[in-house]
């Protein structure tokens, strides 16, 4: 129980005290991380289905839908995103490049990545809402899951990342989870996400959504964890925030483009 209420506690705003809490309660967190993320996704499903309701417009929607994520989410992984671009883009070693890192200032690549990152997550949420109030009622519970399903899944890709990658600090953040999350409790987590693949085996087109919205969440993590051990000797929390935040993006651009 205590890393379950960690997991939301960490990754959301909600108040959920886990108490005092071990370096093993921390990283046993990270089997939860995707039950965070369904917590997130629901809200912003719950959200975007009384938005479309009322009949406001996709794109004001889905800017409603986007900010309340970074509400819900205090700003933690886009205060990554823009570490990490400032990282990469201001230095030409990995030491400085994680010092730029860790400076609470942000510079011009941070905050483009931020710009561009919140436009992408914009232009696909746009995208599927426009597909739940022109669907037919057969595809409005998917599209919606959908909605829920991508935080989900991008918090399980941020566990993907950690697993086996190094982390390049003393200490930090990511110090609990990077290169110490098992196969084991990798698989632990993905179970969170094995209903959306169930629901869409009603038909072969849906299934074979669900999988390419999937590969598309995992594809920032699976560069990340090349990138990040080239530039910076390994995986930080910033690394792990700002691949959930281009998951997300990548996962809803896939699912406008996709269902």
């Amino acid at each position: 129980m205590k890393a379950i209420l960690f997991a939301i506690s960490f990754l959301t705003i909600l108040p959920c005290d886990p108490g005092k809490v071990s370096e093993e309660d921390i990283n046993r967190s990270s089997v939860f991380f995707p039950v965070a993320g369904w917590v997130v996704g629901l809200i912003l499903a719950a959200v975007s289905w009384l938005l479309v309701s009322v009949g406001m417009s996709s794109l004001l929607a889905a800017i409603c839908i986007v900010s309340c994520e970074a509400w819900i989410t205090r700003g933690l992984h886009l205060d990554g995103v823009a570490d990490l671009l400032d990282g990469f883009g201001g230095g030409y070693e990995s030491e400085r490049r994680l010092v730029i890192m860790k400076d609470s200032a942000i510079g011009a690549f941070g905050v483009t990545g931020i710009v561009l990152t919140l436009l992408v997550k914009i232009a696909g949420v746009t995208g599927v809402l426009k597909l739940v109030s022109e669907g037919s009622s057969e595809m409005l519970p998917l599209l919606v899951l959908v909605i829920a399903f991508v935080p989900a899944a991008s918090r399980w890709a941020m566990t993907f990342l950690a697993w086996r990658s190094s982390y390049p600090r003393e200490s930090g953040t990511g110090h609990p989870f990077v290169g110490k999350i098992t196969v084991w409790r990798l698989a632990a987590g993905f179970i969170f996400l094995l209903p959306v693949f169930l629901v869409a085996l009603k038909s072969v087109s849906q299934l074979s959504a669900i999988i390419l919205i999937f590969l598309a969440i995992l594809l920032p993590s699976i560069w990340l964890r090349f990138r990040a051990h080239h530039l910076l000797g390994g995986v930080t929390g910033d690394v792990l925030g700002a691949s959930c935040e281009f998951s997300e993006a990548a996962g809803w651009l896939a699912a406008s483009l996709i269902v």
